[in-house]
């Protein structure tokens, strides 16, 4: 299980460091808010920070996860020469990033595009962008996970037939699934579905949690959350999936007691575990 630094947004990098090793974790999910990487299209500015931290508290980056999607910066979709130009640059950070941290993988989505654009144009950019990243992260030995998003607004991968043509348009061998089991379940869709179909393709997991009231990834041991962890860990158990999950919870009420939420989150997991 991998926390990420997400609901400690509005605290400094070093609590988060102090809070998950405190609470026994080893590896995390490092999502790249400026707050915490000070990372853009030019350079990474406190690597050398970043990294001191991470060791001195005995903690991974697994997964590097980028800020992505409207309205920020970079998006893997866009059909602008500039932006893609700055895109393509920030990715490539990324991966430099990643490589000093020992990292396995970058996480991220497929971009959005405008609601007056066409379709077509912005899946061919999105499929030419996502081959440049996988190129540039296959040099570095790092694969490349991509997930579904809501339908709307972002319109581009949000199902599984959408998410396979992704990948076959895309054809590069390090791009894998990321199975959001909140987002998959938001969209009416079926976890067994996705195990059935992408299998070996399968390269990482956000176990979210659900309530279809709440635009949120809702933290496990959250009473107003729907999903039932123990079936989802049996699920990916049964499937043959050994590896990585992050623990993305994004309800703002998270951000004033991060610790505590991770606490609880982690209490009830492992007791799906026996």
């Amino acid at each position: 299980m991998l926390p990420t630094n997400q609901i400690w947004r509005y605290w400094s990098f070093e609590t988060f460091l102090e809070d998950v090793s405190a609470l026994g974790v080893r590896d995390v999910d490092l999502w790249l808010c400026n707050n915490h990487v000070n990372i853009d299209a030019h350079g990474a500015y406190n690597t050398d920070e970043v990294v001191r931290g991470m060791r001195r508290h005995g903690l991974r980056a697994m997964t590097l996860t980028p800020e992505q999607g409207n309205p920020k910066a970079y998006n893997v979709a866009s059909e602008d020469g500039e932006i893609r130009r700055l895109t393509l640059c920030y990715y490539r950070q990324i991966v430099r990033l990643a490589a000093v941290l020992g990292a396995e993988r970058i996480s991220l989505n497929a971009g959005w595009f405008p609601f007056d654009a066409d379709q077509d144009r912005a899946w061919d950019a999105m499929v030419s962008m996502l081959g440049k990243i996988c190129r540039a992260a296959a040099e570095e030995g790092l694969t490349v996970a991509l997930e579904t998003l809501v339908d709307k607004p972002y319109r581009l991968v949000t199902s599984l037939e959408t998410l396979g043509a992704a990948l076959l348009d895309v054809g590069e061998s390090n791009l894998t699934v990321t199975i959001d089991t909140g987002t998959v379940a938001r969209n009416g869709e079926d976890i067994d579905a996705y195990l059935s179909r992408f299998g070996s393709e399968l390269g990482y997991v956000h176990l979210t949690n659900l309530n279809r009231d709440i635009f949120a990834h809702l933290a496990w041991g959250d009473q107003l959350g729907g999903l039932d962890p123990q079936d989802l860990l049996r699920r990916f158990a049964c499937a043959g999936y050994t590896g990585d999950a992050a623990l993305e919870m994004t309800k703002p009420s998270y951000f004033e007691r991060p610790r505590d939420v991770l606490s609880r989150a982690l209490t009830t997991l492992r007791g799906c575990e026996c």
